[in-house]
């Protein structure tokens, strides 16, 4: 194998491959990255069984095709750091030679036929959908899902395909975010259900973004498939049932307040300094017009926070975690959100947009 490549593209290509590589695992081959050059194609593979990526780097000059199998992180770091606009590779018996201006390195190889086959998609997507509006159904949901639970369902973010859109749900039984996206026209018909793995949602984060581009998805009985702009990436799916997040949302709320979302992100972080571990909620008071926001901690002090806000229904007291409230607001786009309510004791909803949707359970508040 030779030939010469795109620095910044191959090194998107490997900090994209080292996502998915284990840092630890029993299996050497699986701390590896593929690479397979064609006429017109350096394809850069890896895997941890589980989940999958071929990436396409095309700004390539092949001279000769060929394969081998190295380590994802010693090539992502050469590759990184060299300052090269172009690298030269070529493997000479159980070496894989990288040469920039003044620059060589040496890396060992492994035998390729022991990597193991990474997915790909067969035939046509069942639907596309733009990339650019996926990643921000991803940016919207993921962060809600469980990060540990005996409830495994739960530790993905469901999918729901019908009548021309996609539906992303996630939530770690404490709170529920949902986003709402149209597919490319013309794919009403499309159906389909799945719930997907976190780690492949991030990883489908960290491609990077071209303009206009759809992403291709295939869902199948027990894998999803995404293909875009060159790269592929095949998952498999989290077995188990998903909570019935329809009747999570409240519908009855009668209590409403639009408020400026960076104001009140950075009151939240304000009035979270003084919350303890035994004082983790916030006291939210809603007056006409006003926000009251508070905070105790025990041995350390009280502080109050006011902002305008523009209210609707009866005064309300109810506490929060401030974590769940300011997780929300690290990803919602709009200038001002709004939030509805029912009764101190029964969920809260946010609301950005008629897309997104994140219902949260308050906290008792005599710990706020």
């Amino acid at each position: 194998m030779k030939l010469r490549f795109n620095r910044q593209e191959m090194a998107d290509a490997l900090r994209a491959a080292c996502s998915i590589v284990a840092a630890r695992t029993p299996k050497p081959v699986l701390r590896c990255v593929r690479l397979e050059a064609s006429s017109d194609v350096l394809l850069v593979s890896t895997t941890d069984l589980e989940l999958g990526l071929r990436y396409a780097v095309t700004q390539v000059e092949v001279e000769g095709p060929g394969e081998t199998l190295v380590v994802a992180d010693t090539l992502s770091r050469i590759v990184s750091e060299c300052t090269d606009e172009v690298l030269d590779m070529e493997t000479t018996g159980s070496m894989l030679h990288i040469r920039g201006v003044g620059s060589h390195f040496q890396v060992v190889t492994h035998d390729p036929a022991e990597f193991p086959p990474v997915p790909t998609m067969e035939g046509n997507p069942q639907f596309t959908i733009d990339q650019a509006l996926l990643v921000r159904l991803v940016e919207w949901t993921v962060f809600a899902s469980a990060r540990e639970s005996t409830r495994y369902a739960i530790n993905g973010v469901l999918w729901e395909v019908e009548g021309g859109k996609l539906l992303l749900a996630a939530t770690d039984g404490r709170r529920l975010s949902m986003a709402r996206g149209v597919l490319k026209s013309g794919e009403k018909s499309a159906k389909g259900q799945a719930i997907v793995p976190g780690k492949a949602l991030h990883l489908l984060a960290r491609l990077p973004a071209h303009d206009d581009a759809q992403v291709g998805v295939q869902i199948t009985s027990n894998q999803l498939l995404l293909s875009v702009a060159g790269a592929q990436i095949s998952s498999s799916l989290v077995e188990g049932h998903f909570p019935k997040y329809q009747d999570v949302v409240p519908s009855d709320c009668d209590r409403v307040a639009e408020v400026n979302s960076s104001e009140f992100h950075g009151a939240l972080k304000r009035v979270a300094l003084l919350t303890s571990e035994e004082s983790k909620g916030i006291r939210l008071s809603f007056q006409e017009d006003v926000l009251t926001l508070s905070s105790r901690a025990p041995e350390q002090g009280e502080a109050t926070i006011s902002m305008p806000v523009r209210y609707r229904g009866e005064p309300l007291e109810i506490g929060f975690n401030p974590v769940f409230l300011t997780d929300v607001l690290r990803v919602v786009q709009a200038e001002e959100i709004r939030l509805e309510f029912k009764e101190q004791n029964r969920p809260g909803v946010v609301r950005d947009g008629d897309d997104f949707c994140y219902v949260v359970m308050p906290v008792n508040l005599t710990s706020a």
